[in-house]
């Protein structure tokens, strides 16, 4: 079974929110987030008559804001965009009949307690950030656990599937990258990802012999973490680049919170085009000396 709703080569979406994305979007993102296929959205820019031809605003205000919709100045203008099918008409149809069959698989395993299994591939800090209007607060939240290749009850998955862990759990469990474990779970969809949580009888059934996860790492990796401009390709696949949760509070009564995931680097480097992590990995050599690839990287950056 594939989780179709990770696809990022079906829609194309041209709203200047997805520049940095190069406007493609998550099918995720479009049919179950924003719901605006086929109907689209409505945006409204705002104008100001005088601030658009060089005048001076007779408030003192520099940007037209919430203050100004009464002012006799104020303009809007309705935008509605519709999002870009890249696929072909075959091609899609059978898109939305994948989407409709993992649909009806998810609403029959929700609330359900479901067998769950894999291999862990990574398993990182879980990150999640706080935003209230200008205020933002970081916070820790245990682990987050890749699985792949992964299975729920009799059905495998070609993507991945998410174990959320808390702190405790690992401590006990001692869980690394390339164990095979078997555990009992609760199975949603969050932002498109498929996580597993919480999580009860866990069962290593094969070690690997790597290093576990440490909540000092952990902490480490929070504290040195910086935000990156976009979300590069190069970082996405970087064991370093760590995708977060942002949750923003809503604005208004009756509104629903707002949410996305940004990129970051554990590293400490907010500039891609400057990243020395592949150099010291080659410095470091495969089984070499972590000390002395961090060494050479120390050297790459000017620091030693």
């Amino acid at each position: 079974m594939r989780n179709c709703y990770k696809r990022e080569d079906v829609f194309l979406c041209r709203h200047d929110a997805h520049r940095r994305f190069d406007h493609r979007v998550s099918a995720h993102h479009v049919l179950r987030d924003k719901r605006c296929h086929p109907e689209g959205c409505v945006s409204f820019l705002w104008k100001c008559k005088l601030l658009g031809k060089g005048g001076a605003c007779p408030r003192g205000y520099r940007h037209v804001g919430n203050n100004c919709t009464q002012c006799r100045h104020y303009a809007e203008e309705k935008i509605h965009r519709r999002p870009e099918v890249l696929l072909p008409p075959e091609a899609f149809a059978e898109f939305r009949e994948e989407c409709r069959l993992f649909d009806e698989w998810l609403d029959g395993h929700a609330h359900r307690l479901c067998e769950i299994g894999g291999e862990i591939t990574d398993i990182r800090p879980h990150l999640v950030e706080e935003s209230d209007g200008p205020r933002a607060r970081g916070r820790l939240r245990g682990y987050l656990a890749r699985l792949m290749p992964a299975w729920v009850g009799l059905h495998g998955f070609e993507d991945a599937l998410y174990l959320r862990l808390p702190r405790g759990q690992q401590e006990r469990h001692r869980l690394a990258p390339g164990d095979r474990l078997e555990a009992e779970g609760w199975i949603r969809l969050d932002r498109g990802r498929l996580v597993g949580e919480p999580l009860r009888r866990i069962r290593v059934e094969e070690r690997s012999g790597q290093p576990p996860a440490r909540w000092e790492q952990a902490l480490l990796d929070r504290s040195s973490a910086v935000r990156l401009p976009g979300q590069p390709e190069r970082c996405l696949r970087c064991a370093r680049g760590l995708l977060i949760d942002v949750q923003t509070r809503a604005r208004r009564p009756g509104a629903r919170p707002g949410g996305r995931r940004e990129l970051l680097c554990l590293e400490g480097i907010g500039r891609p085009e400057d990243c020395p992590y592949q150099a010291w990995k080659a410095l470091a050599g495969e089984g070499g000396d972590r000390r002395e690839g961090q060494a050479g990287c120390n050297l790459l950056c000017g620091s030693a």
